[in-house]
């Protein structure tokens, strides 16, 4: 499994150097790498399309019906299947590989996917939640990372739309078909992952009383994400004019723009609810956040422009919590025995945090070493690993950058006209 990885890396790290996109390793291959190197993928796909394809020229009605029915039969496909590896291959695969466990293999399509692995009778159940939760965990980063994207450009490209909706909404529309599932007495699925992690809340917090009906209204806050529209916009945007569509964002002064954002997450030891707050500094994302449940709390932020020049940029990543107790001595084995795995260590909270460092180092104006190092106490913290560890990532970032390269004389001249320095 490691060797295909590698030759997927390789062969995104030549297609890239035509790209504005990111490559990325890191231990586990991690749903933000997972993230990283799949819109890399798609980016790839556009960047062909428009090379063989390239727009100009009037807009006539049969162009904008070949458009439409690209949207829906191909991006629609592409978008589904990309969301769909990230929830499988570095969702719940990533958590597994972090907990020592190969999976046996994935299966993606346009409709869905699986994940097939075992796991040892002595599996404890808190780990087990966190590889039922990890596929959506996963498909959340993915959000971020492709929102975070758009900002940055102040633009969407409505081929990307299906993707973002299928990643950002996944958790609502998993959880809505698995209520309707349970209405019409149909029969689910044992990898269920809205199923199974009823079923571990329950048998693992005595209070807990999960319902899916709880789930699923829960899940409808999920859509109070200005993003999400927007994305559905700039996907019939593309139809009717075969390029990108600039959204607007609330202006906070000249130099800072806002966009809010609320969602429902799943966690190991209960739901939680996110404040995210997306802002534009001077052209760069600012990102921090507040959450919340029944049995955690905690803030985070991240900024990668902190220090910055032609060199390159430097930032920071911080994430703080109090959560719950979720991992104890209780194993699938006496899950399965009495129907219940609870222990009195899960009534008790934990504080934790992570900071890395994340920079970029340009080499050429079109090509930058991208790293982050840092570390992270033991909890929950989707991303990364459940145990205390050092936090490492290294890749390469291809597209224009803050690099400036000496200019001839030539240049500056005409540099100085165009600011109207010289008649």
């Amino acid at each position: 499994m490691k060797k295909s990885f590698i030759a997927v890396y390789i062969f995104l790290l030549i297609g890239s150097l035509k790209a504005s996109q990111t490559v990325i390793v890191d231990p586990h291959f991690s749903p933000y790498s997972g993230s990283a190197n799949l819109l890399t993928a798609e980016g790839l796909l556009i960047l062909g399309e428009d090379a063989l394809f390239p727009g100009g020229g009037r807009n006539t009605t049969s162009k904008v019906w070949g458009r439409a029915l690209e949207q829906l039969i191909f991006w629609q496909s592409i978008g589904t299947m990309t969301s769909v590896a990230q929830h499988e291959i570095f969702g719940h695969g990533y958590r597994l590989r972090e907990l020592g466990v190969t999976p046996k293999r994935y299966v993606v399509t346009p409709w869905g996917g699986a994940t097939y692995f075992e796991v040892k009778e002595s599996f404890k159940v808190g780990d087990m939640m966190a590889v039922i939760v990890a596929g959506l965990e996963a498909e959340s980063i993915m959000a971020w990372d492709l929102k975070t994207k758009w900002l940055r450009e102040g633009k969407i490209d409505g081929r990307l739309s299906p993707t973002y909706n299928q990643a950002q909404q996944s958790l609502f529309w998993y959880t809505l078909i698995t209520q309707l599932g349970r209405l019409h007495n149909d029969e689910i699925s044992e990898g269920n992952d809205v199923d199974g992690y009823l079923k571990f809340q329950n048998a693992t917090y005595i209070d807990s009383n999960l319902t899916i009906g709880q789930l699923t209204r829960w899940s409808l806050f999920n859509w109070l994400d200005p993003m999400t529209f927007y994305s559905y916009y700039a996907f019939f945007y593309y139809m009717a004019e075969g390029k990108s569509w600039a959204f607007p964002m609330i202006p906070l002064g000249k130099d800072i723009r806002y966009l809010p954002n609320v969602k429902i997450a799943y966690a190991p030891y209960a739901p939680e609810a996110y404040l995210e707050n997306f802002f534009i500094f001077r052209g760069n994302p600012v990102y921090f956040y507040f959450k919340g449940g029944k049995r955690s709390f905690g803030s985070g932020f991240v900024y990668d422009h902190f220090f910055e020049g032609t060199r390159g940029a430097l930032g920071l990543k911080f994430d703080g919590w109090n959560q719950g107790v979720f991992v104890t001595p209780a194993t699938l084995e006496e899950l399965e025995e009495t129907g219940e795995a609870f222990r009195p260590s899960v009534n008790k909270r934990r504080w934790g945090a992570a900071l890395s460092l994340r920079g970029t180092l340009n080499f050429t104006r079109s090509m930058a070493l991208y790293t982050e190092l840092g570390g992270k106490t033991s909890g929950y913290l989707p991303g990364y690993g459940l145990d205390k560890e050092i936090i490492g990532r290294i890749g390469i970032q291809f597209g224009p950058n803050s690099l400036r390269q000496k200019m001839n004389p030539e240049t500056k001249i005409n540099a100085v006209k165009s600011n109207g320095g010289l008649e």
